[in-house]
C-alpha cells in the first residue's frame, strides 16, 4: 500500500466513526443517557455524604 492509500483508509475510518457518533447523539438518546448518569452519580454522592465513610 502506498502512503496515499493508507491516508485514505484512515480518513475513511474517521468519517465512519464521526457519522456513527452523530447518529448515536441525535437518534439514540446520547444526551439523555448522560443526563441520567450524571443524576445517578449525584444521588450516589448524596447517599455517601449522609452515610459517612465506609471504612
Amino acid at each position: 500500500m502506498t502512503m496515499h492509500q493508507i491516508i485514505a483508509v484512515i480518513f475513511a475510518l474517521f468519517c465512519v466513526l464521526f457519522v456513527a457518533i452523530i447518529i448515536e447523539e441525535c437518534f439514540l438518546g446520547g444526551k439523555r443517557r448522560r443526563a441520567l448518569e450524571r443524576q445517578r452519580r449525584q444521588e450516589q454522592q448524596e447517599l455517601e455524604r449522609q452515610d459517612g465513610p465506609k471504612h
